[in-house]
């Protein structure tokens, strides 16, 4: 998205020139306009892709509007920095600003308030760069990379039932049939990087069928199977007049103008008086396949970067975990990418998944916590982004491994049993650390008094012993085992 060949720019201007031409004067078939057409058919250097229905010989002969690529320079000239809605322009084929009234008057509408205009494109930045990224891979015009903007401001909207969700705003139906999972922990519609290739399938799958961008913005908007039912055996009419007589929805007809006007504005930006941002380089995203689920809290940590903003980027996660069936990924900013990838090279692949949060009532070290909780320090240390010989302060929000209580996140003390308390009756929330820590008795005696391990499951109405057995008080079993 950095860098492009400035070669062959000439050549645009040219080839827009003459499909401007085309698409104003044409109006139909090349077949009388020979020494045109030749013209025209040098600006096109990409072969046409297949189609699925078989075509009429109306069809054979329509012209239809393709994705052109510049054809490699001999001696190409050096690549040169150029900002990402420059590069994002020079992959735009579809009609431009003089399509026809609705579009000019779209355009001039999106930019009434400039400054908001550019405001929303700014908060749309990574999600679009990356959107942006996918389509020029697969050769697809870039106008495309603006289909989320019309739909959502590139918001993954969240809805519940039958309803579109998510910056391509797919339909439950559609986006199962597209290989998309919802459940009750994952919606693929909201995991921008799944759902934007599933979205990008499904409109390559309609100009394999349909072989006119134009038409499969309707198609996206309206559904294909209306769009081929219109159609029926005819050819998609190439002037801008006949395919605004296509009987669809007003809103169809507007949907495709919305995308021609916000494309128009950032073809020519000056025009409208509005200042495309440029990103920041947080802004650029990368995704970072998994190969197992991992905590979403442990994530942050490990990259530093703010829970609230890592799951704002990946909201397809809608509990913070990871589940096994769901597609394993992160999108993150590229510096944050490379130190998770680093990290999680340290931690066991088994302790990625759950984690929970603790708010230290009192000061410890990590060694002890560590011991309590039945892991290596190194890894506590890796997971919190702290040295492994630090003392923690009261109030420092500490990650543990496990799912923790309801509410982990204002995870308590217990309270200091009575100086001559035999037995502590266990409470939701309670661990043996913190047992331990309360009654001031050393975690290793107060297992060893009680049989237990330090991975022992605790169970609310337990009984634990708190002095040696041979002090007396209650029985070792009494003591051990719930009532």
């Amino acid at each position: 998205m950095k860098r492009v060949d400035t070669s062959n720019r000439g050549v645009h201007r040219v080839c827009r020139r003459a499909r401007d031409w085309r698409m104003a004067v044409l109006g139909g078939s090349c077949t009388t306009l020979g020494a045109a057409c030749l013209l025209l058919a040098a600006c096109s250097t990409a072969p046409r892709k297949p189609q699925i229905a078989a075509q009429t010989s109306e069809q054979a002969t329509a012209p239809v509007r393709v994705v052109s690529r510049p054809a490699p320079s001999a001696a190409p000239a050096p690549a040169v920095e150029i900002s990402p809605w420059a590069q994002l322009r020079s992959h735009f084929t579809l009609p431009d600003c003089d399509y026809n009234p609705d579009v000019s008057h779209l355009a001039r509408w999106f930019s009434a308030d400039p400054s908001g205009f550019a405001e929303s494109l700014r908060q749309a930045l990574p999600f679009l760069l990356y959107v942006a990224q996918r389509i020029e891979a697969r050769g697809m015009p870039g106008e495309f990379a603006l289909l989320p903007y019309i739909e959502s401001n590139y918001v993954p909207l969240v809805s519940t039932g039958d309803r579109a969700a998510g910056i391509w705003q797919l339909l439950p139906d559609t986006a199962r049939e597209a290989g998309l999972r919802i459940g009750a922990g994952y919606d693929g519609r909201l995991d921008v990087a799944a759902s934007t290739e599933a979205a990008l399938d499904l409109l390559e799958r309609y100009y394999d069928h349909f072989g006119d961008w134009r038409v499969v913005d309707m198609a996206f908007n309206a559904g294909p199977y209306r769009i081929a039912k219109l159609l029926g055996n005819s050819a998609v009419p190439a002037s801008a007049a006949g395919l605004a007589r296509l009987r669809v929805d007003a809103h169809t007809h507007r949907h495709l103008a919305k995308l021609l006007a916000v494309a128009c504005v950032v073809s020519d930006p000056s025009r409208f008086d509005v200042k495309l941002p440029e990103p920041a380089p947080t802004d650029f995203l990368t995704l970072v396949p998994l190969p197992a689920p991992l905590d979403l809290q442990l994530a942050a940590r490990l990259t530093g970067m703010d829970g609230a903003r890592l799951r704002q980027l990946n909201p397809g996660y809608l509990h913070g975990r990871m589940p096994t069936a769901s597609p394993l990924h992160l999108l993150l900013p590229e510096a944050p990418s490379r130190t998770l990838t680093a990290a999680l090279h340290t931690l066991p692949r088994p302790l990625w998944r759950d984690w929970h949060e603790i708010v230290l009532r009192e000061s410890e070290t990590l060694d002890v916590l560590a011991q309590a909780h039945g892991v290596d320090t190194d890894v506590l240390a890796t997971a919190n982004s702290l040295p492994a010989d630090a003392t923690l302060a009261p109030g420092t929000h500490l990650l543990l491994p496990g799912r923790g209580v309801a509410a982990p996140a204002t995870a308590t003390i217990v309270s200091p049993a009575p100086a001559n308390a035999d037995v502590h009756i266990v409470q939701a929330g309670d661990t043996l650390w913190r047992i331990a820590h309360a009654v001031h008795v050393e975690l290793s005696d107060l297992l060893r008094w009680n049989d237990l391990t330090r991975t022992a499951v605790l169970r609310p109405g337990q009984r634990l012993r708190l002095q040696p057995p041979d002090r007396g008080g209650a029985s070792a079993t009494a003591a051990a085992n719930p009532d």
